[in-house]
């Protein structure tokens, strides 16, 4: 089963209103970050922020199912049993991935998709070595070379140090900071599903997706660069908005969470009204 929250306004049932599911990042964190960051939408929408399986209250489950296409389908069962009706989806890095997945497996559902810090694909080993050096000079290149032949120098005090740093340009709020110290951490699914990461392209996925779509990145992102977010938004069959934020990294709920917030809020603007779409049979989420 999925946990997380369901927030809204108390005179608004959840198949009623708008509805904004978000999905986390990671992988290998719970939601907790991104519940805190989002809680002001609650304001003016149903906010959903589950855990995807094997991350944080959700069911560990069997590692064969850690996979993009089992988190997508999992996030179109919670849409089905709270009856959103076209809910705009934000995937925020990783999650972007698994948002998506989603939207090429279930475009009935949705009403818009926001995928913030993430690109179709990450950058080739040499591209991402060029960018981090470009960032963070030629220590950052040369562990971000070494990190693919080895994935636990991800944990070393130099790779901290040097490209770590490179993903937020400003320090958490101390708030924040308290919410992702708490967070649930599950390291055998990160260890199981990034040495994937320069396998991936889901560009795809993106051709299959015709609702509104915006992609955020932050200008100064070492890995979802500002070319390989507009090659993103290029690929979508419709209009899709490109969103390059100044002054920012790839941590865009330290550094950009109130853009963030203002990008879910024009696409719910934009979001098409619909009725929900009709309920398949699927096992109870929570």
């Amino acid at each position: 089963m999925l946990r997380g929250t369901v927030q809204g306004r108390a005179d608004t049932p959840a198949s009623a209103g708008p509805a904004v599911l978000a999905v986390h990042g990671g992988p290998g964190i719970d939601g907790a970050g991104l519940r805190h960051v989002l809680a002001p939408l609650a304001e003016r929408a149903e906010l959903v922020v589950p855990d995807l399986r094997g991350h944080g209250r959700s069911d560990l489950a069997e590692p064969s199912t850690w996979t993009l296409d089992d988190w997508a389908d999992d996030l179109a069962e919670v849409i089905d049993q709270l009856a959103l009706a076209r809910p705009v989806v934000v995937g925020v890095s990783f999650g972007g991935w698994v948002a998506l997945r989603y939207g090429s497996r279930h475009p009935e559902q949705l009403g818009g998709l926001i995928i913030a810090a993430t690109s179709a694909r990450l950058p080739t080993v040499a591209e991402g070595a060029a960018r981090m050096g470009a960032l963070g000079g030629p220590a950052a290149a040369e562990l971000w070379r070494a990190v693919h032949a080895d994935w636990t120098i991800a944990q070393t005090d130099a790779f901290k140090e040097h490209v770590t740093t490179l993903m937020a340009v400003r320090d958490p709020s101390p708030e924040l900071a308290a919410v992702r110290a708490a967070q649930v951490k599950t390291t055998q699914v990160n260890q199981h599903f990034v040495p994937m990461f320069t396998e991936l392209d889901l560009t795809g996925d993106a051709r299959q997706i015709h609702c509104p779509v915006t992609v955020v990145v932050g200008e100064r992102d070492p890995l979802t660069t500002p070319v390989l977010a507009t090659a993103t938004a290029e690929a979508f069959p419709g209009p899709a908005r490109l969103s390059i934020i100044a002054g920012t990294a790839h941590d865009l709920l330290v550094d950009a969470p109130h853009t963030l917030i203002a990008e879910i809020e024009l696409a719910l603007m934009q979001r098409p009204a619909s009725k929900a779409a009709p309920k398949r049979s699927v096992p109870p989420t929570e």
